[in-house]
């Protein structure tokens, strides 16, 4: 009987070795067919038809020239490595790391037919006048006829009318357009160039933080906590924007970055609702007028409280930068309190009950940043 057990016991341990091992050959064939996947069809895919859009005269831009022309100065094409598939595929020129990103498709259309038959689009000054209203309105930032002149770049081909639209796509991408309006307060990937609907911005890499167990042990929680300091400066920076603050979205990319009365109007809209949650936009709070049934108050939380409860405490598999157990109990206050700062008026802004007001704020960098200097005081000692 004791042969027996041994028996199934060793067939039983043999048949997991064999699952183990056909397990780590399938996931490793798995990333290496998704890499090859990624590079030979979409990115090799997506350079082959940028470059023959180009030489169609199709699409415009100094990014054509660079990966079209030029097939010796860019190399080492791979896949994003990062999940917000905002990026086709990075290459690297001279040492620098280009983010290679396709604008979003869109159903505005700048021409029309003629009696013709003759498709017909806008002379190159009515499409400069229609880019800076497109921008007054979108992004309440008005340029003169020469920065909005610099922004096109003048790339587009009179005879070939049709790179227009092109450019139109790229001006109609939040992500493309937050870079371009507000590149000199370096607060987003700067744009190195476009091809048609096509971008390149620098490569940025993803701040990853072990979502396990051993975070809550917080082996790095010292790490962790001034990487929260360096993003709580971000986030102050993008409050003090003029002419009006950048609203965050949903934490992922400029693509969700917006203006302040741009984020406000979209809340706004008198959609139908029941409760408040039926007029929230992502991360952003929404308010329902019960009366009406509709959604008309503006934005009720704001970038410290999205920061406090989605960066900061997180949540499920997705723990925060503070999710650890070294992180004294003064400082989780602070984060709760940024998180529902509705409990106390000291707490919040005045028509924003859940925004957490300069003053709350303040206390959390503060206390963040008197842990962290006595963090490096002890470990200089």
């Amino acid at each position: 009987m004791l042969n027996a057990f041994r028996r199934k016991f060793r067939i039983a341990f043999q048949r997991t070795v064999v699952l183990a091992v056909m397990a780590a050959i399938f996931v490793l064939g798995y990333s290496y067919i998704n890499l090859e996947f990624c590079y030979k069809i979409m990115s090799q895919n997506s350079l082959t038809y940028m470059c023959k859009k180009y030489k169609n005269l199709e699409y415009s831009g100094s990014l054509c020239e660079e990966l079209c022309t030029n097939e010796d100065s860019f190399r080492d094409f791979k896949c994003p490595q990062n999940e917000m598939r905002t990026t086709v595929f990075t290459a690297e020129k001279n040492g620098d790391v280009y983010a290679i990103k396709l604008s979003r498709h869109i159903k505005d259309d700048l021409s029309w037919t003629n009696s013709l038959g003759n498709q017909v689009y806008p002379k190159i000054e009515n499409f400069h006048r229609i880019v800076k209203m497109h921008i007054t309105l979108s992004y309440n930032v008005t340029l003169d006829d020469n920065m909005i002149r610099a922004l096109v770049n003048q790339e587009i081909d009179k005879n070939n009318p049709q790179q227009m639209f092109n450019f139109w796509r790229l001006f109609k991408d939040n992500n493309y357009m937050m870079s371009k309006l507000f590149d000199e307060e370096n607060l987003f990937p700067t744009i190195l160039g476009s091809c048609g609907p096509y971008y390149a911005t620098e490569n940025l890499n993803i701040l990853k933080t072990d979502q396990s167990l051993l975070q809550y042990l917080s082996f790095d929680w010292h790490k962790r906590l001034k990487f929260a300091l360096s993003i709580m400066e971000y986030i102050f920076r993008l409050d003090e924007i003029k002419p009006e603050p950048l609203k965050i979205i949903k934490y992922q990319s400029a693509e969700y970055v917006q203006v302040e009365s741009q984020l406000d109007r979209h809340l706004s809209n008198g959609q139908n609702c029941e409760e408040d949650n039926d007029c929230n936009w992502h991360s952003c709070m929404g308010l329902c007028d019960h009366k009406k049934s509709q959604c008309i108050g503006i934005q009720q939380n704001n970038n410290m409280q999205i920061f406090c409860d989605h960066i900061l405490r997180g949540g499920g598999l997705f723990p925060g930068l503070l999710a650890s157990a070294k992180t004294p109990k003064t400082l989780m206050k602070l984060v709760k309190n940024c998180i529902d700062p509705s409990k106390s008026p000291n707490y919040h802004l005045p028509e924003r009950p859940h925004a957490a007001n300069t003053e709350l704020a303040l206390r959390l960098y503060n206390e963040m940043k008197r842990l962290q200097k006595a963090a490096s005081n002890r470990d200089r000692t």
